[in-house]
């Protein structure tokens, strides 16, 4: 059986095939993310195992036969809140359960013991980002810059959450997520 490890390696070939179209596109792997719940003071916490940005962001959870999919359901929202596109790479063991519990617009990729990736269902584009949520990907020094190009007053006491909690009310959704894009291709070029 392979290991998260190895799958992600096939997943890398897979996308750098069929997703990425040139030389600027980056990869990321284990891009730590967060989203707020209604009704909870603190954030949680999500990590994809790959991301690709490339014009758009886009994030793979991987799922191998060790795995269970408890955690998808909760971890597939939150992708939803960020990602342009979010792929489930499963094992076959999880595949019928897999596509029970996912959305139609999630891209579902088939990885089997040889180390074969297969595509069963292409993703979606989604257009239900949060501009909260995507300031998550943001450092605080990111963050600053974003306001101080959008004439947006901070202070230096403010926390990153109220930072983010304003950036996401004084600047459109768009306009955020090419800042977000810009930044993580910028962080892997440096």
């Amino acid at each position: 059986m392979l290991s998260p490890m190895d799958i992600r390696e096939r997943l890398r070939d897979w996308v750098s095939t069929n997703l990425s179209n040139s030389s600027d596109d980056v990869l990321i792997d284990e891009l730590g993310f967060v989203n707020h719940k209604s009704g909870k003071t603190i954030d949680t916490s999500f990590r994809a195992d790959l991301a690709l940005a490339n014009g758009r962001l886009v994030g793979f959870e991987i799922k191998s036969g060790a795995d269970n999919l408890k955690r998808w359901p909760a971890q597939c929202e939150a992708y939803f809140n960020v990602f342009d596109e979010v792929w489930l790479c499963t094992h076959g063991r999880h595949l019928e359960k897999a596509l029970s519990m996912t959305p139609k617009k999630t891209g579902v990729l088939l990885v089997d013991d040889l180390g074969g990736v297969a595509m069963l269902r292409a993703a979606q584009r989604n257009n239900a980002l949060s501009a909260y949520d995507l300031t998550g990907l943001l450092w605080r020094d990111e963050l600053d810059e974003l306001c101080r190009r959008n004439d947006i007053p901070t202070r230096s006491k403010e926390t990153k959450a109220e930072i983010r909690a304003k950036v996401s009310k004084e600047i459109t959704v768009e306009t955020i997520r090419a800042y977000v894009l810009a930044r993580l291709k910028a962080r892997r070029s440096n």
